[in-house]
């Protein structure tokens, strides 16, 4: 059987068409403006809120220096605990007496924000925002949303 060596081949070159689809031109100065990264316009927030809290241990331990020290390595403030010590005798439970949220404000700050990565056309040698790979900028002139997400008047 014999396979016919004469077949079309197609040009290799993409066309205009393909090629503006492929590689979307460069609009005042933006790169896929219409078409940005998801994670384009979130912000990194700092928060600091204080709590008061108040835990009650039990500790059985054969003397105070042993319980002090079954303390010391077992204590945690973030969950109630019911531990062993080096024997399954010493023991340590702790129970949450009081877990207030203080009159202390609530803090919060903005750290950082993603914005377009800027970019230099290779043609050009112009500069432009590119918004299909985004920056994470802690400095607060590059930011574009306000603390509520609403756009930045840039002037």
């Amino acid at each position: 059987m014999i396979i016919s060596q004469n077949r079309k081949r197609g040009n290799m070159k993409l066309s205009k068409k393909e090629i503006e689809r492929k590689y979307p031109p460069i609009i005042n100065g933006t790169y896929k403006k219409d078409m940005p990264s998801k994670d384009i316009g979130y912000q990194k927030w700092e928060v600091l809120k204080t709590y008061q809290v108040e835990v009650r241990y039990e500790i059985v331990a054969k003397t105070k220096k042993e319980a002090a020290e079954l303390l010391e390595c077992k204590e945690t403030p973030e969950e109630e605990i019911d531990e062993y010590g080096n024997t399954f005798r010493e023991t340590i439970k702790s129970k949450f007496t009081s877990d207030l949220s203080g009159d202390e404000p609530i803090t919060w700050e903005k750290i950082e924000e993603c914005v377009p990565s800027l970019d230099s056309d290779i043609d050009t040698g112009e500069d432009f925002a590119n918004y299909e790979d985004g920056d994470w900028s802690k400095d607060d002139w590059d930011w574009y949303k306000n603390e509520d997400g609403t756009d930045i008047e840039k002037k």
